[in-house]
Formats: structure tokens, sequence, C-alpha cells
């Protein structure tokens, strides 16, 4: 008796073990069932819940008498619909609800009470469904969003192209004019101008070899006497450039100091005579002083 009775109780616990388990809620031949279509839902889509009966016979055997409203935590109704469905073997009655979620987190549907009646024995009854949960998650970026970012990131682009384009041309009109307003200071100064911004943009005193920046400016002055004096082509001695521009209008102090530069300058080339930092400034500043006063005395000549 005492085994009889054992037995009977685990039939009883399995039995009670299996129907907390089961989403379904079963009562005769009639079999209900609730279930959402999807157990993650974005924030900015809607959670479909279905509660569907099921049994076999005719579709008009049992008539849904009341179905409560499920009762819904984190999450708000915004419709319903129902549907019938006959297939030869099986009557199926569904509702769909639609809902709204609130915010991100945790969403729960308690259990849906349905009551019927049998209409073959003209009885009532009612079915409970167990609790469902649903994960709200982030919402989906919505397609107007995504056109809208599109068109955005176009027209940045473009304003960029439009940007570099005019930077690019203003960049090069720029330069063109720097180009022609320099052409054109060239074409308007004199030669005493030219070779002054020459001596200027090109001899500069390096220390660790004054010899051959004495030798540039050598090259500089001869440059500029050949050109104003229309002095014969060719290589001439000091002494031969001299005696060229004694009869002419560079004034007899210019041309001691001038004769001076060329002799030193002879001696530092070929006979390696040393030169200091200070003689080269001396050397550097009669050049500049030569090439002043001749342009003073034609802008004087100008004006008369």
């Amino acid at each position: 008796m005492r085994i009889y009775i054992i037995i009977l109780i685990s039939v009883l616990c399995v039995v009670g073990i299996s129907a907390q388990n089961s989403a379904d809620s079963v009562r005769s031949d009639i079999v209900l069932r609730t279930y959402v279509e999807a157990e993650e839902v974005p924030l900015n889509r809607e959670v479909v819940y279905h509660v569907e009966l099921r049994w076999k016979g005719d579709l008009n055997r049992y008539q849904i008498s009341k179905l409560n409203e499920p009762q819904l935590t984190n999450l708000v109704l915004r419709g319903s619909g129902s549907s019938n469905r006959d297939t030869g073997t099986m009557a199926i009655k569904q509702f769909t609800f639609y809902l709204r979620p609130l915010e991100m987190g945790m969403a729960y549907i308690d259990g849906a009470k349905l009551t019927y009646t049998d209409t073959g024995t003209n009885t009532e009854s009612s079915l409970l469904s167990s609790r469902i949960g649903v994960k709200i998650k982030e919402p989906l970026p919505e397609p107007g969003d995504s056109d809208l970012f599109s068109v955005l990131m176009y027209v940045f682009i473009g304003i960029l192209a439009i940007a570099t384009a005019f930077l690019f041309i203003y960049r090069y009109q720029t330069r063109k004019n720097a180009e022609l307003e320099k052409l054109q200071h060239e074409n308007l100064e004199t030669i005493e101008e030219k070779y002054l911004r020459l001596l200027k943009e090109t001899i500069h005193l390096k220390k660790e070899n004054i010899k051959d920046c004495m030798a540039d400016l050598v090259h500089l002055i001869v440059g500029y006497l050949g050109e104003q004096f229309n002095l014969p082509a060719g290589n001439l001695t000091s002494k031969d450039m001299i005696d060229l521009l004694k009869d002419k209008d560079l004034g007899t102090e210019h041309l001691e100091r001038l004769e001076d530069f060329l002799i030193r300058a002879d001696l530092i080339k070929f006979a390696g005579e040393p030169v200091t930092e200070s003689d080269f400034h001396r050397y550097y500043d009669t050049i500049e002083l030569i090439l002043e006063n001749q342009r003073i005395k034609r802008l004087k000549e100008e004006d008369k």
C-alpha cells in the first residue's frame, strides 16, 4: 500500500512541474497558446502579442464570451484584431494585440484570461495563460533619418568641393597677380634699382667662405658696369676696366673706391690674400653706395 502511495505522489509532482513550465493552458480538448513574434524588440517598433485557441472539430463548437485585455508593464496597447481558421481537422481562433514600448529595458505581458462556452454541453469555462517577458532594446534608425543623413553628407561634400575650388582659384589668381606685379615692377625699375635688389637678395655673408662672397660681389658690380656703360664683352682685367670707366660719369671718389675693391678682389682670388668679415662688409657698403648714388643721379636727370 505504501508503494502505491509513493508512486501516486511522484506522478502528481511530475504533472505539476509539467504544467508549470508550459506556456499553454489546456482544458478538455481546447488549447490556449500565447506568444510574441519577437523576444527582443527595438524601442521604435511594436511588440506583436498573439492569443490563440485550438481545438479539434467544428469552428463553432466553442464561443468566446470574454477575453480580458492583457495587463502590461512598460507597454501600451495600440490596437488589436482577431481571425478564425478551419484547417479541416483543427479549428483556430486567434486574437492579436499590437503593443508600443515605453522605454528600454524589460517589458511584461501578464497572463491572458479567456472565458468560453462549449455549445455542445452549454457549459462555461475559463483558461489562463502564463506571463511573457520581452526585452526592449535601442531604437533602429528610421528610413527617413538615414536619407536625411545621406543628403546632409552629400551637401557637406558639395560645399567642401566648392570651397576647395574657390580656394584653388583664389590662390592661383593671387599668385598670378603677384607674378604680374613683380614683372611690371621689374620692367619699371631702373638698372641701379635692379642691381640693388640683386645685391640684397643674392649677396649674403657666409662666414665659412668669405672669399666666395667677395667673388659674388665682384660678379654683381662688373655686371652692372658692363650693362650701364656698355663695356666690351670679354674678360677684362681690373686695370682695363678702371681705364674704360675714367671717361664715364661715375665720379672720382666712386672710381677710386671701385679700383681699390677690384684690386683687392684680384689679390684675394689669385694671390690667396686673406679677407676678414669686416673687409667684406666694407666692400659691400662700397658697392651699395655706388649703386645708390647712380640711382639718385638717374632720378635727377629724369626730373629735368
